[in-house]
């Protein structure tokens, strides 16, 4: 009884459980607005380019060089920040990391050379990476593993939220004071996080004398499991190599490859691409990203709430949050299709953002999922590295989305790149329906 007032919603417990949960709302919140700081700095120069293409200051080939290099740097940073994140300070990666990424904007806003500009991203995609692996560590250190899902969604919803007010915050200050004002907030907003979050942080609740939360709220054994019905996840012998053989792991890798794609590619094309084909003003596309992070606010912590509940309760062939995650792809799929060939310059702004509530609901459902699903279903030694490898995948496919993409575009037509992303995410439901078998699940006695 004691271990449930722990995490419990309670006020009742012992000074030390209420001072627990105490530090773990100031915790959770730092990294919350830390997060979102994150990614309001990640994407404040996404939010200039309509500008600095309309200037002349950069072309479109170079805006597609200057976000690959970000992301092929955060793809790499982002796997060795999940490696690191077990052998150092996961308070200390958290806030350099974001420290030093307010720096690279502040020294972006700063210069108009393109070479510069590629450097400078190159250097903010690498101090990004650190931030996510930092949170995923926290996380299991001061929540319980009952509901993981859950406040893992909703800690993902933080870029949501900044994703929401972000580009109408940068619009408003890229019409009244230029592009260069708008990355200096950003900056100087990153930094200043970056001190909040190195005194609000711990790393482990022994270091502040205080209960381990973990140890709480276990789920429910898992059932002995029939061997049609999946596999489940006993393993405690396997090794890095055992995982990397692991087709499962990659099932989970290619689809969140795909999703990360067509999410990168909406968040760096879609403000120029209702710009230049669909004659919008800049507050306009920027209201269209803003409505992407609105929707995958809504999808990503549904995702989690109800994968949790029917991860505990449902038994079918296959993984159950993997088949939720699919149904996510097919709206996604559908979201695609109606941004290529519904939208047009007569469309009403209501229904442009109508769209984009529904592209960023079903994009960013899967994302939260396919993060848990790597974390949870593989043995416990082997989670941060299993949840690394999947990053690797998602962050090969952001890269994607810089210069190929572009290509793709000049090459043929920006319905082009939306058509061969609507390709990719039905591929993605199609390989996740035909591989059930192989999924790993974890399955809990019914309640």
């Amino acid at each position: 009884m004691k271990a449930q007032r722990v995490t419990g919603a309670s006020s009742s417990g012992t000074p030390k459980e209420q001072m627990l949960r105490t530090y773990q709302r100031a915790v959770f919140s730092a990294l919350f607005l830390g997060y979102a700081c994150y990614t309001y700095n990640r994407k404040s120069v996404s939010y200039a380019l309509p500008t600095l293409l309309t200037s002349g200051l950069i072309t479109t080939a170079t805006v597609g060089a200057i976000t690959s290099c970000q992301n092929t740097a955060y793809a790499i940073s982002k796997f060795l920040g999940g490696v690191l994140s077990d052998r150092i300070s996961a308070r200390l990666l958290f806030s350099m990391g974001l420290a030093l990424s307010g720096a690279s904007t502040l020294l972006f806003s700063r210069t108009e050379d393109p070479r510069l500009w590629a450097l400078l991203w190159f250097a903010n995609g690498f101090a990004q990476g650190a931030g996510w692996p930092a949170c995923a560590k926290l996380l299991k250190k001061w929540f319980s593993p009952a509901n993981f899902g859950t406040w893992w969604s909703v800690l993902t919803a933080s870029s949501n939220v900044s994703g929401t007010a972000s580009p109408l915050l940068a619009a408003y200050v890229i019409v009244h004071h230029g592009w260069s004002a708008s990355l200096i907030l950003a900056g100087l907003v990153s930094i200043m996080m970056a001190g909040v979050s190195l005194v609000a942080l711990v790393d482990d609740p022994s270091h502040a004398h205080l209960p381990d939360p973990t140890a709480s709220s276990r789920p429910s054994p898992p059932t002995k499991p029939k061997q049609d019905k999946g596999v489940t996840n006993t393993n405690t012998n396997m090794t890095v190599r055992d995982l990397a053989r692991s087709p499962f792991l990659w099932v989970v890798s290619v689809s969140y490859m795909v999703v990360f794609c067509s999410k990168t590619a909406l968040s760096d094309w879609g403000q120029i691409y209702l710009i230049e084909e669909l004659g919008r003003s800049q507050m306009q596309a920027s209201s269209f990203t803003s409505a992407i992070e609105t929707g995958g606010f809504m999808g990503g912590i549904l995702a989690g709430v109800i994968t949790d509940k029917m991860a505990r309760k449902l038994r079918i062939v296959g993984n159950v949050r993997l088949m939720v995650a699919a149904g996510f792809m097919v709206a996604c799929a559908v979201g695609l299709h109606l941004l290529c060939y519904l939208l047009s310059p007569q469309s009403s702004q209501l229904l442009v953002s109508a769209v984009g509530v529904l592209l960023g609901a079903s994009m960013f459902g899967p994302i939260s999922i396919y993060g848990i699903v790597a974390s949870e279903s593989f043995p416990a030694h082997l989670s941060g590295t299993a949840h690394a490898v999947v990053a690797l995948a998602a962050n090969v496919g952001a890269v994607v989305a810089g210069w190929p993409l572009s290509w793709v575009a000049r090459t043929f037509s920006w319905n082009g790149v939306f058509l061969l992303l609507e390709i990719l995410a039905a591929s993605s439901v199609l390989l996740i329906l035909l591989s059930r078998r192989i999924h790993i699940t974890l399955k809990a006695k019914e309640q």
